[in-house]
């Protein structure tokens, strides 16, 4: 056993650099000292001329051989996250003496495959596997990994080797294996999967023995390979968008076995959720497939739900990749999941009914509920030439809604973002900005921030018309995304409140929302003939008559007739087509 000790990857890479240049310089130079020295003849005086410079680069390259040797084999070793100063035991003191030996154990292997390929008994299998299980961690080394590999002939005989082990330990490939079976795998199977892995990350895997795997082993082998090993980024996503993407995968008709398959492909984005995240990103339709109801409730395992959402989450984290990565996948999921249409029977709507995945993704939407807000804004009030930024610019606003109503399906869910919608408005800072001050710019800062806090209740308002709500339901949620605005406005004109003032807002927002849940169920339950619109006018004129009761309780200025007409025009544009959109969803 070797010992590497205090090895920092970043300077390794940097010395790897410096000798490359020096190789440069020398190749530079000899042309010149050869002739130099052929010119001289005799008359030279030099010990070793050329010969000592053909020395020097040899050592310059077998040494940036050796460094990179021992960087594949701590990437390989050590766990992820680790720190990069590190000290490691590693199985061999040179790449040299780890590839004979890897050429040894391949032969082993290869010669108890073809044994067993002729018998075809319990026996012959078993050496088969014995010789898997001596490989040990030995398989973490790249170059001990590919000499074991290409002993074997060919990528065929890697499919085969797995095919082998499920026919005899599982009665075929099915639909993967199952968590007990995964473990009894690890010991042989195993060390097979972290070689191909192992070679193929550090870039020794040739590219037709890598495209051969992807493309020609069952999905049961991929699942296996991904589940069994430390897979690179890169091959890890290509499983997985044939999985996600492949018709068979959660619901088959087809096939009355549950789906391993999906659940290990998942699995294995535990330990890097950055690499699920930038697959959403990169892949528009990725998140649709991973999302839609056949995958999510269909592949017959216990507990899917819980672990989907558990990836999810960890992969749209605010702290996980980078900002316009994180972006681009939120846009792609939202896309996924609000188009017209998924609100019906066949939707992904169904996706998200008493599913983990809901809260998972509410969570971690806070971020971005400006970006949301500013496109309900937009497109109610493109005037204001408040736009979202960056991607958020191609989000449709009806689609942000039935996300949200998507998430909404989930009572709990539905209070968590309530809660949040409040908390962003009351986070929204103007200093002193007043509705009707004098000073056109202080009106214009009101102005733009009070249409971010209706656009945050038409969204809640949009969700709630796709949400699966009973009527009391439906009443509580349009009745608080409704004041969002209005208690802004009230907040801003009773700013120097004190703490009674502060109480008597409380118990003013608590009065107003018990008046527009009155105005609410009487069109609900048909005791007003009032259409939509004619309903979504009457809760504008309540909205502004709270206001001025507020101010009347906090002793402040009574509202002139214009004062209110620019509250009622102004609460109207944010708030009325969410209003009569939900209005008329819920009957007329």
């Amino acid at each position: 056993m070797a010992e590497f000790m205090g090895m920092d990857p970043a300077g390794v890479h940097a010395l790897i650099r410096r000798l490359e240049s020096g190789k440069s310089v020398l190749a530079g130079i000899r042309p010149g000292l050869e002739a130099a020295i052929a010119e001289a003849g005799a008359d030279w005086a030099g010990a070793g001329g050329v010969t000592a410079m053909h020395r020097a680069w040899a050592f310059f390259h077998d040494s940036q051989a050796d460094l990179r040797w021992r960087l594949d084999v701590l990437s390989q070793v050590l766990p992820q996250d680790s720190p990069a100063l590190t000290t490691v035991r590693v199985p061999f003191a040179s790449q040299e003496q780890a590839a004979t030996q890897g050429s040894a154990a391949g032969a082993a292997l290869s010669d108890a495959l073809a044994a067993h390929l002729a018998e075809g008994t319990q026996r012959s299998w078993a050496d088969v596997e014995e010789a898997m299980k001596r490989t040990g961690s030995a398989a973490l080394d790249p170059a001990y990994a590919w000499a074991l590999l290409a002993k074997l002939g060919g990528p065929e005989q890697v499919r085969t080797i797995f095919g082998q082990w499920m026919t005899m330990h599982n009665g075929g490939p099915r639909r993967g294996l199952t968590f007990e079976l995964l473990g009894k795998a690890q010991p042989s199977l195993g060390a097979l999967a972290q070689a191909f892995a192992v070679a193929e990350d550090s870039g020794r895997l040739p590219p037709q023995w890598r495209k051969d795997v992807l493309t020609r082993a069952a999905p049961a082998t991929l699942s296996a390979m991904v589940a069994l090993s430390r897979p690179s980024e890169a091959f890890l996503k290509e499983v997985a968008v044939r999985q996600f993407t492949s018709p068979t995968a959660g619901f088959a008709p087809s096939s009355p076995d549950p789906d391993w398959n999906t659940v290990h492909v998942i699995g294995a984005f535990t330990g890097n959720p950055a690499a699920l995240q930038r697959l959403l990103a990169e892949h528009r339709d990725v998140a649709g497939q991973l999302l839609r109801p056949d995958l999510v409730k269909g592949t017959g395992t216990a507990d899917f739900d819980e672990l989907l959402a558990d990836v999810l989450g960890r992969a749209l984290d605010p702290h996980t990749g980078s900002a316009a990565t994180r972006e681009r996948a939120w846009i792609n999921v939202i896309d996924a999941v609000g188009y017209d249409g998924s609100q019906e029977l066949s939707g992904h709507y169904q996706t998200f009914e008493n599913s983990a995945v809901n809260a998972a993704l509410a969570k971690n939407l806070t971020p971005y509920l400006g970006e949301l807000a500013l496109g309900q804004v937009h497109a109610d009030s493109p005037g204001l030439g408040l736009t979202p930024t960056g991607p958020w610019k191609a989000l449709h606003e009806d689609v942000a809604g039935r996300f949200v109503g998507a998430l909404m399906q989930d009572p709990a869910t539905a209070k968590s973002l309530q809660a949040d919608f409040q908390a962003y408005v009351r986070g929204l800072d103007i200093g002193q900005a007043h509705p009707f001050s004098s000073d056109p710019s202080v009106r214009a800062e009101y102005t733009r921030l009070s249409a971010q806090a209706g656009g945050l209740s038409n969204l809640l308002m949009g969700g709630s018309t796709y949400a699966e709500y009973n009527d009391d339901e439906f009443i509580d949620m349009v009745s608080e995304a409704a004041l969002l605005p209005v208690n802004y406005t009230i907040a801003r004109l009773t700013k120097a409140a004190g703490p009674l003032a502060s109480t008597m807002i409380d118990y003013r927002t608590a009065e107003a929302k018990d008046g527009l849940a009155d105005l609410l169920k009487g069109r609900l339950d048909e005791l007003t003939p009032e259409t939509a619109d004619v309903v979504a006018n009457r809760i504008v004129d309540f909205e502004v008559n709270q206001v001025q009761l507020s101010l009347q309780e906090h002793g402040q200025e009574r509202l002139t007739e214009e004062d209110k007409e620019q509250l009622r025009q102004a609460f109207r544009g944010r708030l009325y087509p969410a209003l009569v959109k939900a209005l008329q969803a819920r009957g007329g």
